[in-house]
């Protein structure tokens, strides 16, 4: 007899979330004090981490189609075809997240880049293999549009509980008394972070149901570049994949760059805190004002316009130089506000896309499709890492000076923080506004 499939509900939304709680449990740590930890605390010169970002990054990215291909290749265990590679990948992330951070600063120069490097590497891989199959599993587990709003609400709550302990709690405790990081600590933070992790993917694992199976027939052989030829010529998700690479790249260098406006710059690494909380204040608004708009807008009029908003806002804290940090943080509020309603339905319409392509070629490959704008996301990620390092030291910044920089110094990282974010925002609002053409309807029924 055939099993009854239990109805999409609250169990899919609340373990969908704590995916990307765990993934970010590992990630936003990472994302957010690597260079730190690796520059700041190691000593690794600015240019020489750009260079090893960037060949990460391209490892990273590579890997991404590849285990994307796997899992659309690989038969289901127990009607389940994401799942499995969660609850097991899961493992050599907690393991390789708590390797990286190893605080060995008398270790001689190669060694600490053949850490940084090799280190990161590792992680990547299993990073990958977590996140190619959480990314997937949404459109999988309903094709209903307001449905799938509902799980890209809650992935991007999953990712805000998670990136408050790094973005509130974290820079009070990892600064020193001269706004310095305390190297020895990082190692113990994630190891913390890392189990808690570990437990969200299990419980995902428990409570999510894949529904959405690939209709019955020949299995085709895998072919990734007749693939990659349909993926860039599916043009929404071309819109999504310019737009998110110039968001990732850019806009959201602000995550590294800030660490060193507040130190240098408002001579302040504590109000970290407190600019966590204004640009997470206004992205929790935007996630409970999602759904409601989603029922009277489409995703596209909801993503594009607030972009000239965030334009706005970033342009004024580039080329106007505020010397009160409160008022520079109420304006970066503005524009973290005005993006993340972009933050919150990206993944609804990257399964929009996914569907638009299986009706533009037959074939549902769910991985591979979201590996290969996966793959964009990290080397846009690797860009923007080395875009700041590569910003910071043409800003003058010399590692060994510690808090006492040149002079002028600071009003240079001041500029290329806020600089950066106002050319991706003017990139997203463009590629959406002209790309972007699948088309809403309340009976979910799209056309382009």
């Amino acid at each position: 007899m055939e099993k009854t499939i239990r109805p999409f509900g609250w169990r899919d939304k609340i373990g969908y979330a704590l995916g990307d709680f765990g993934c970010n449990m590992s990630f936003a740590f990472i994302n957010s004090y690597m260079m730190l930890f690796f520059v700041t605390c190691l000593g690794i010169l600015p240019e020489h981490y750009a260079i090893i970002i960037v060949v990460a990054k391209v490892w990273d990215a590579i890997n991404d189609p590849i285990i994307g291909g796997i899992c659309d290749a690989s038969p289901p265990r127990g009607g389940s075809k994401f799942k499995p590679w969660i609850k097991w990948a899961s493992l050599p992330l907690l393991a390789s997240s708590i390797i990286m951070f190893l605080y060995v600063p008398d270790a001689p120069y190669g060694v600490r880049v053949a850490l940084c490097l090799g280190t990161y590497m590792v992680w990547s891989v299993a990073y990958t293999s977590v996140n190619v199959p959480y990314g997937s599993l949404q459109s999988v587990i309903t094709k209903d549009r307001l449905q799938r709003v509902e799980l890209s609400n809650f992935r991007s709550i999953g990712a805000m509980l998670a990136q408050a302990p790094v973005f509130v709690i974290l820079p009070l405790l990892v600064y020193d008394e001269n706004d310095q990081p305390k190297g020895r600590l990082f190692i113990y933070i994630v190891a913390v972070m890392g189990v808690i992790g570990l437990i969200s993917f299990q419980l995902l694992c428990r409570l999510v149901t894949e529904r959405v199976q690939s209709e019955p027939g020949e299995k085709k052989k895998f072919n990734y570049f007749k693939t990659l030829i349909a993926f860039f010529r599916n043009r929404p998700m071309m819109a999504l994949t310019i737009s998110t690479v110039a968001y990732t790249a850019l806009v959201m260098t602000v995550t590294n760059s800030m660490q060193y406006l507040f130190m240098y710059y408002f001579k302040n690494a504590k109000l970290m805190s407190v600019a966590s909380v204004l640009a997470g204040g206004p992205v929790l608004l935007a996630i409970l004002l999602v759904k409601p708009l989603a029922k009277r807008f489409s995703k596209k009029a909801i993503t594009t316009y607030p972009f000239l908003l965030s334009i706005v806002s970033t342009g004024i804290l580039t080329f106007v130089k505020i010397q009160n940090p409160y008022v520079w943080l109420a304006i970066f509020a503005i524009g973290m506000f005005a993006t993340g309603f972009y933050t919150v339905l990206i993944w609804a319409m990257v399964a929009d896309c996914i569907d638009y392509q299986e009706k533009r070629t037959g074939q549902r490959e769910e991985g591979t499709i979201y590996a290969t704008y996966s793959l964009f996301r990290k080397l846009a990620q690797g860009i923007g890492s080395a875009a700041v390092s590569l910003a910071i030291g043409w800003a003058g910044y010399v590692q060994a000076n510690g808090a006492n920089q040149l002079p002028g110094v600071a009003d240079n990282i001041y500029f290329v923080v806020s600089l950066l974010p106002f050319i991706g925002n003017v990139v997203c609002f463009l590629s959406m506004f002209l790309m972007y053409n699948i088309k809403e309807e309340k009976d979910d029924k799209k056309d382009a």
